[in-house]
């Protein structure tokens, strides 16, 4: 599977209509880096947290709710990723708390003193499970990078003392990255965990430098 096409679609905002490329870009990593601020933040007031399905709405509300009225709300309509629709959107909110529950479970299964491909293993089968129910009408993909840094800097503690001094995964620093991550996508909606958790734990890697334990 090839990096993904990049098909820019005009996005209707609390604004108005943005149509350049450049503006809806710039918006969505304004609030992408709001979700971190809000993730790091809550991280200061609890360690060890798993994110039950209500942190998930509130975390794309703080990221995006200055953009758009549907911020903080699952979809009303059939979206899924790749243009499949695994989650018809009827169900979401009932996929969309079972996945909690499901986290809450693997989570504790690593322990109190995981290692680093323990948590590799987590953070990939989280975010897959959360971009195949892809619960919002758009974003997904930025709340999913979003929702990787809430188990990494909140459920597992891996958080700096500031926000410019906490690590966080660089997702696609060359080409041949960005294709292991969608390549492991891919592979894991065959049930075939193995390429995205190989992907997630290089990132980790990178990023953290050494297992943790």
């Amino acid at each position: 599977m090839a990096r993904q096409r990049r098909v820019t679609e005009p996005l209707d905002t609390l604004y108005g209509q943005i149509t350049s490329y450049d503006k809806i870009v710039s918006r969505l990593d304004q609030g992408e880096q709001r979700g971190r601020r809000w993730v790091f933040a809550r991280s200061r007031r609890t360690r060890a947290s798993v994110p039950r399905d209500h942190d998930v709405l509130d975390m794309h509300r703080a990221m995006f709710g200055d953009l758009f009225a549907w911020a903080g709300t699952t979809r009303v309509e059939d979206r899924g990723p790749g243009g499949r629709v695994p989650v018809p959107w009827q169900h979401v909110r009932v996929a969309l708390r079972q996945f909690a529950d499901d986290l809450h479970v693997w989570v504790r299964l690593t322990g109190r003193n995981p290692a680093l491909a323990e948590v590799a293993s987590v953070v990939a089968r989280a975010h897959h499970r959360f971009q195949w129910i892809h619960p919002f009408h758009d974003t997904n993909g930025r709340t999913g990078r979003v929702l990787d840094h809430y188990l990494l800097w909140v459920t597992y503690g891996m958080v700096g003392h500031t926000f410019p001094s906490t690590r966080a995964i660089e997702y696609a620093p060359t080409a041949r990255v960005e294709d292991d991550y969608y390549n492991g996508l891919e592979a894991a909606d065959r049930h075939d965990e193995g390429p995205l958790h190989v992907y997630y734990l290089e990132r980790l890697i990178a990023a953290f430098g050494r297992p943790i334990r």
